[in-house]
């Protein structure tokens, strides 16, 4: 019975799931679902250590192989060596030296999408999201222009998610490959996003850009196969700018009902605003985007806390392939380890009001200093938040992310407020990311006009 209820909150919602999964002893002992043995790791040590120190006695879980049927065997599902040489190829795309110069990528993104807007218009705000940071993705990785697919790419996405849903069903697998309405659309909306992705890679020219773009460093790994290079676009393409636009989605949603923090979010996009004009006013004339940027410690606490409530990345997980040792517990071999996220972030032993959006808790304050962003402020522990994973498996674009959603959102909040007219949001059925539970309808007000 418990397997049934599992899988039909699982279905509802990704916290239905995880609560019934605590209440059901999961973390304490594994649990068999169908041919599994599920262990639940709730202690920010063991899971903090499982991805880390035992990174080696683990692989993908049953998510990510799932996902490959999806997605395709790149840098998301790949696995061993492959995973780390294709880690390895990528990894000149999001050094620091090469975020800082995106920055000017993400701001024009953002400006292209407010001007698109009016007082008092309404917008579908994951649809927006979506459009925005795809096209950061796509001038400051690929450089290349994917506005004109933004539309294409959020439907076909928004089908595949579905698919993974499908996919993490018992005889997924088959059910992909089905007749099935459901299956037919996945399809369809996994061959659209091929036909984009082979668009973006015909459109680069012979010579490399400089810097080069990931175009080129793949382009590069002259082992590579035209297919390997297909699902290391779509999961670039893909997971660069899915993730970002669902932590911008849950951020305006969360200002929108936190008026305070929003005058001081407003009063920090206002200075920097006046501090990059005056950087183009200097002697020198060099634009604003080629300087460190000014730092926002408040939009970046407010991004922290909003990865704390809802991560993208609410659940992944690693199968055990040789005993391990998590605590003071053997973990034998092919046990199914789950770590979420979602509930590492909202348990009251590591976090004061966990359920509550408090973003100056991120903040260290002196008297006679400027507010200073530290992940540490809090005083949780590590492993206690992990919004992008840990160990060798870890997000290769966390930089990318931080700045690209801190630009972004300084950025339309110059002259935007977006006022949600429904009710707060909630999290839908599960899938690959955090998704709000229904549309989410926006009103644009012009902060001149608010």
């Amino acid at each position: 019975m418990i397997n049934l209820a599992l899988l039909r909150a699982f279905r509802r919602s990704p916290i239905e799931f995880l609560d019934l999964l605590a209440a059901s002893g999961a973390s304490a002992v594994p649990l068999r679902i169908g041919p599994e043995r599920v262990l639940l790791v709730d202690d920010p040590a063991q899971a903090w250590e499982l991805l880390t120190v035992h990174a080696r006695r683990t692989r993908k879980g049953r998510g990510l192989v799932r996902a490959r049927l999806l997605l395709g065997d790149g840098l998301l599902t790949s696995e061993g060596e492959a995973h780390l040489r294709q880690r390895r190829a990528l990894q000149g795309a999001f050094g620091s030296h090469r975020i800082s110069g995106y920055l000017e990528s993400f701001a024009a993104a953002a400006q292209r999408a407010a001007d698109r807007w009016s007082d008092g218009g309404e917008v579908d705000l994951v649809a927006e999201m979506s459009g925005l940071t795809l096209d950061g993705v796509g001038t400051a990785l690929f450089g290349t222009d994917l506005r004109g697919s933004a539309p294409q790419v959020t439907r076909a996405l928004a089908e595949l998610l579905t698919g993974f849903r499908l996919a993490m069903t018992p005889g997924g697998v088959i059910l992909l490959r089905s007749p099935l309405p459901t299956a037919r659309r996945v399809r369809r909306a996994k061959a659209e996003l091929e036909n984009v992705v082979d668009d973006l890679v015909r459109r680069r020219t012979g010579e490399p850009a400089d810097p080069p773009t990931v175009l080129d460093l793949l382009t590069d790994q002259r082992e590579l196969t035209d297919r390997q290079m297909q699902d290391q676009v779509m999961t670039l393409l893909l997971a660069g700018h899915e993730t970002t636009a669902m932590a911008l989605t849950w951020a305006l949603a969360a200002i929108d009902q936190a008026p305070a923090v929003r005058v001081e979010l407003e009063a920090e996009w206002d200075a920097r605003a006046k501090s990059e004009a005056r950087v183009v006013d200097a002697p020198t004339g060099q634009p604003a985007a080629q300087l460190p940027p000014v730092t926002l410690p408040l939009t970046t606490a407010v991004l922290a806390e909003t990865l704390r409530l809802w991560p993208p990345s609410w659940l992944f997980s690693r199968r055990v392939v040789e005993p391990l040792t998590l605590g003071e517990r053997t973990v034998p071999a092919r046990t199914m380890c789950l770590i979420s996220p979602a509930l590492l972030h909202r348990d009251p032993r590591w976090w004061a009001e966990p359920d509550e959006f408090r973003p100056h808790r991120w903040l260290r304050r002196a008297l006679g200093h400027p507010d200073r962003f530290d992940p540490k402020a809090p005083g949780q522990p590590r492993g206690a938040f992990l919004p992008f994973g840990a160990g060798p498996r870890m997000c290769i674009g966390e930089q990318f992310a931080w700045s690209e959603a801190a630009t972004m959102l300084a950025e339309l909040g110059r002259t935007w407020r977006i006022h949600l007219t429904g009710a707060p949001l909630e999290p839908g059925p599960s899938s690959m990311t955090l998704r709000p539970k229904d549309p989410v309808k926006a009103i644009t007000l012009r902060r001149d006009s608010a």
